[in-house]
């Protein structure tokens, strides 16, 4: 491999002309827009921020569609490959070129343009001087980085470290995190870069980083009616002179591989991607299938595509994982390497048909009709995995035991930790008479037999449990209709506003004014957020539902249909005793209790 350094814009350049493609093995864009505010960051004060890695070959392999619409041609002659670096180079074209980027939004795709602003009053930190962080003790209330997303929410800290953080989230989650920052302390916070929100776009001091970019530095200034005669100008001058200098100052490390096979490309890939965590072990599966078998990749996005258009987003890497589990009966990712194209070829053929047979499933017999819900695709597998051969519903017996499975696995989060692991013990039930039964003692074994949900699992959870998953599965099986509509509550439902949306029973507002001298805020909004707070809705009855106290909103709802069924179809109690916000926490614990029995009923049903 061959080291050299290319300049920003010579990159941009290269990768919008399409002289710099995108081998097949490469995932989609995927990038956060904080992740792009975070890198400007970096070029800005002149840190690195990773190396380039290309393969340049005279042989054009299988390629993908970027991610924007491309400028020329692909050249003649020797073709240069993005092997590592696609998500920097594909923000950077965004931002220096204000292109837009196809997105994946749920179910529909979406183009738009990656807007940072830059603020030309940050304090003078950069260029390595950055203020000393403050020291931080156990209960302070702070904004700590949650790693799965790299976003800062309101967090108490519980415990301090040489290195990290143990703090409890405002949903009442604890976790580790090695980054926090002052809440009270609005100086401290994004102070250099941020993403264009409403707050800033209409600040002069904020200039959004594509105009400058596109413009130049005199036609920003300009328009800020800062001359030199401004007390102004040199600083103003000085920081736009060198963010917009970057892009031809700034040099990415260039790794170039040359006289290597795909095969081998493709190991190099794997092992660089390996390294780190930026990849999945289903991306590099993904990299090693279209090694295998060029040109797979179209067929698995066209799957995708139509997944979709039944509600159901399974990605690339769900699908890879169905693959894997299909073709070699268990679910590492170890043995990809050694399949050959007829296997994978055969094994896509049974993954399609497993597939489609679970959403029918589910859609029929386990009342989801929608994958917006699931607590995990992962759940699916084992589903998949069976009916690529079988029928799901083949005897009563089938049909209601792998129900149950599937829902107690739902429930007690049977994929949480060690996923593969137990997924390949899993698979392997399935060389059992019954498989369901045997699935279903994989589970008793870490949460005891027959267990049944209480009111105690219901109380304190957020919309991330799996519990909401299965009020949602409940509210479907009774036919639930929104309390403002009469409209079915489903996610078949079409036209944007009967898509379904959520909304808090007793008034989040009013809430928060009640128990605002009581408790804390974090314990205050883990209280308001409880899930037995919650009701499903159509959009558009959540829009036009009104700020009415329950006492006034309830008896409002049941003259209007004639009663309190639609409360009873969503285990809402409506006992006029519960309704004042002095008896809030009683109603939680109602809701907990119907909650609860109506689960374990619902679940008996299947035995």
């Amino acid at each position: 491999m061959e080291p050299t350094h290319r300049k920003i814009q010579a990159l941009v350049d290269m990768f919008l002309n399409g002289e710099l493609l995108l081998p097949e093995m490469q995932r989609k864009y995927v990038w956060r827009s904080t992740q792009v505010r975070d890198l400007l960051d970096s070029i800005y004060r002149d840190y690195p921020s990773g190396s380039i890695l290309i393969w340049e070959t005279e042989t054009l392999p299988e390629v993908k569609a970027r991610s924007f619409e491309k400028k020329n041609e692909q050249p003649i002659g020797k073709r240069l490959l993005l092997l590592d670096g696609q998500q920097r180079i594909t923000s950077l074209a965004s931002i220096l070129e204000g292109v837009a980027i196809r997105i994946r939004e749920g179910s529909s795709i979406k183009e738009r343009a990656i807007d940072i602003f830059f603020n030309l009053d940050h304090p003078d930190e950069a260029n390595g001087q950055v203020a000393e962080l403050p020291q931080f003790d156990a209960g302070n209330v702070v904004e700590a980085k949650w790693e799965e997303d790299g976003e800062f929410y309101p967090a108490k800290i519980l415990k301090t470290t040489e290195k990290a953080f143990y703090v409890e989230y405002d949903d009442g989650t604890k976790a580790i995190a090695e980054e926090v920052r002052d809440l009270s302390d609005e100086s401290k916070k994004e102070l250099f870069f941020q993403i264009r929100n409403k707050k800033i776009e209409n600040k002069p001091n904020w200039i959004s980083v594509t105009k400058l970019f596109k413009e130049g530095v005199g036609s920003i200034l300009r328009q800020l009616k800062v001359g030199p005669d401004s007390p102004n100008y040199d600083k103003y001058n000085e920081r736009l002179n060198q963010l917009y200098n970057r892009k031809e100052h700034y040099l990415y490390p260039i790794q170039i591989i040359r006289n290597k096979s795909y095969n081998e490309v493709t190991d190099i890939f794997i092992r660089v991607n390996s390294s780190g965590t930026r990849l999945r072990g289903s991306d590099l599966a993904l990299a090693q299938i279209t090694c295998v078998w060029p040109g797979s990749m179209k067929y698995f996005e066209d799957f995708v595509d139509k997944c979709i258009a039944k509600d159901f987003y399974l990605d690339e890497n769900f699908l890879a994982r169905c693959l894997v589990a299909i073709a070699t009966d268990q679910a590492k990712f170890d043995k990809m390497s050694r399949m050959s194209a007829h296997k994978l070829k055969q094994s896509w053929d049974l993954t399609k048909k497993g597939i489609q047979n679970t959403i029918n499933f589910l859609k029929h017999n386990a009342f989801v009709d929608s994958s917006a819900m699931l607590p995990s695709p992962i759940l699916l597998v084992p589903l998949v995995y069976y009916s690529a051969k079988k029928n799901l519903t083949e005897s009563k017996e089938s049909e209601n035991g792998f129900l149950l499975w599937f829902y107690n696995a739902a429930i007690w989060a049977r994929y949480s930790g060690a996923m593969e692991t137990k997924l390949t013990q899993d698979l392997m039930s399935f060389s059992k008479l019954k498989p369901w039964q045997t699935l279903l003692e994989n589970i008793w074994q870490l949460v005891s037999r027959d267990r049944y949900v209480s009111p105690e699992d219901f109380r304190g959870k957020t919309v991330n449990s799996p519990l909401f998953f299965m009020m949602y599965v409940l509210a479907r099986k009774n036919k639930a209709k929104d309390l403002e509509t009469g409209n079915v509550i489903s996610y078949t439902n079409f036209g944007k506003k009967n898509e379904i949306e959520y909304d808090h029973i007793f008034p989040k507002s009013k809430l928060e004014t009640f128990y605002k001298e009581g408790i804390d805020k974090s314990e205050r909004t883990k209280l308001i957020n409880d899930i037995c707070n919650l009701a499903f809705m159509t959009k558009q009855g959540n829009i036009i539902k009104t700020n009415d106290d329950p006492e006034t909103y309830f008896e409002k709802v049941s003259k209007k249909y004639g009663g309190f069924d639609y409360f009873n179809r969503q285990a809402i109690p409506y006992a006029s005793n519960l309704l004042p916000y002095e008896k809030y926490e009683k109603f939680l614990d109602k809701r907990a209790q119907l909650l609860a029995q109506t689960t374990n009923g619902f679940l008996k049903s299947f035995k």
